[in-house]
């Protein structure tokens, strides 16, 4: 069994930061993904300014402007009766810009592992044990306690077993270590989101758009010189609706390939 200071579960951006700083802080760091990367997020794409310092200690600001991108100078809020509210955006360096997730959330992930982070990507973690705890499974009950620390025994859906002192949930929105600790309940939700990558459309200009209509609302960004991303939320009664429109306003065909997120 291989033996860590801090194993972290998610290589999204917050687990493969989390797992840069520790790797340069000199502590054996373990990154367990489920996905293989690069891989697409549903997400609207847009990097906030206040990550430029984060990305300019990890060594990565300038790296990251060289992918592929869009620099946004405003964002447009429309009202569903057309109304509109536009405000102004950082500009300069460290300006907001929009980048895919599959090129940023890779980059991340690179440089975690250059800086001698152990990453496994494709694996699954299906059980947590704490020598503070018994062991947390699916279907058990386990301590309603925060903030765990301790020796953590870790095994995936391979088999594979890891031991950690610090174990770092960074697995997004349906944690699974949230879920094997029972730390956060699922909570009910009824919102669905759709994104796909279409064609940008001409004089789209630089602008992020959050445009709310009846059945939902849209979020809409060009991510490079030819792309736009469009992201519709709505509910499980209006997302198709939703979807409808999304087609007939930016001219889309309805065998469009959508990435979905459900409740």
């Amino acid at each position: 069994m291989e033996i860590f200071d801090v194993a972290i579960v998610g290589g999204g951006p917050a687990g493969s930061s989390c797992a840069a700083f520790c790797a340069l802080a000199g502590l054996r760091t373990l990154v367990l993904e489920r996905e293989k990367f690069p891989r697409e997020k549903v997400c609207g794409d847009c990097l906030n300014p206040s990550c430029w310092p984060v990305l300019q200690r990890l060594g990565l600001a300038q790296r990251v402007r060289d992918l592929p991108h869009s620099k946004l100078a405003s964002v447009e809020f429309i009202a569903i009766d057309g109304r509109k509210v536009v405000v102004d955006l950082p500009t300069g360096e460290w300006c907001e810009l929009s980048v895919k997730r599959s090129l940023f959330d890779d980059l991340l992930l690179r440089r975690a592992r250059e800086l001698r982070a152990h990453v496994r990507e494709g694996t699954t973690v299906t059980a947590l044990n704490c020598s503070h705890g018994p062991v947390a499974r699916p279907g058990r009950d386990a301590p309603q306690r925060r903030g765990y620390r301790g020796d953590w025994r870790i095994e995936t859906a391979t088999g594979e077993r890891f031991s950690a002192r610090t174990l770092v949930g960074a697995d997004g929105r349906n944690s699974t270590v949230a879920r094997l600790c029972n730390l956060l309940p699922r909570p009910a939700r009824e919102r669905v989101a759709l994104q796909a990558h279409i064609p940008l459309p001409r004089n789209f200009g630089r602008r992020v758009v959050l445009q709310f209509l009846p059945e939902g609302y849209s979020g809409q960004a060009p991510v490079n010189e030819t792309e736009l991303n469009l992201c519709l939320v709505g509910t499980p009664p209006t997302i198709s609706r939703l979807r409808r429109w999304a087609e007939r306003y930016f001219e889309i065909t309805s065998d469009q390939p959508w990435r979905t997120i459900t409740p």
